[in-house]
């Protein structure tokens, strides 16, 4: 083959059009295409969480119908030992969101303050957040 033919290309405006309206309809259908591929993977994730949460909602309504009855037979789990200092409105705020986060059927046994350090707690909470392996 001819080394000069190779460095020279078609240089007319049909052959031009015909690479860019190819590219471009490449382009366009790849993107389409992740779009919809997207799309459904958004919606199978959504239904595949929608059942696991019914199921676990089913699993935690039974069992609190299962535990009502013991639970107001049964005697009230004894008062936190709190550290001086801390109100009661704060511990009954700490309880309230342990209960929620964990379940019924939680016992909080004590509440003590924690020596963080120089740096403030929702900093230290970020940079483990921010630096924590993939």
């Amino acid at each position: 083959m001819n080394p000069i033919l190779l460095l020279t290309a078609d240089r007319s405006a049909m052959f031009t059009t015909t690479v860019v309206v190819a590219g471009m309809s490449i382009v366009f259908a790849v993107l389409i295409l992740l779009i919809i591929i997207f799309n459904l993977y958004g919606k199978i994730v959504s239904k595949l969480e929608g059942s696991s949460k019914a199921h676990k909602n089913s699993k935690l309504e039974e069992n609190l119908s299962l535990s009502a009855p013991a639970a107001s037979v049964a005697p009230s789990a004894p008062a936190p030992v709190v550290e001086q200092g801390i109100s009661a409105e704060v511990v009954a705020a700490i309880t309230a969101a342990i209960v929620a986060s964990e379940g019924p059927g939680v016992v909080v046994r004590s509440v003590r303050r924690v020596n963080v350090g120089s740096r403030n707690p929702w900093a230290a909470a970020a940079i483990a957040d921010n630096t924590r392996p993939f």
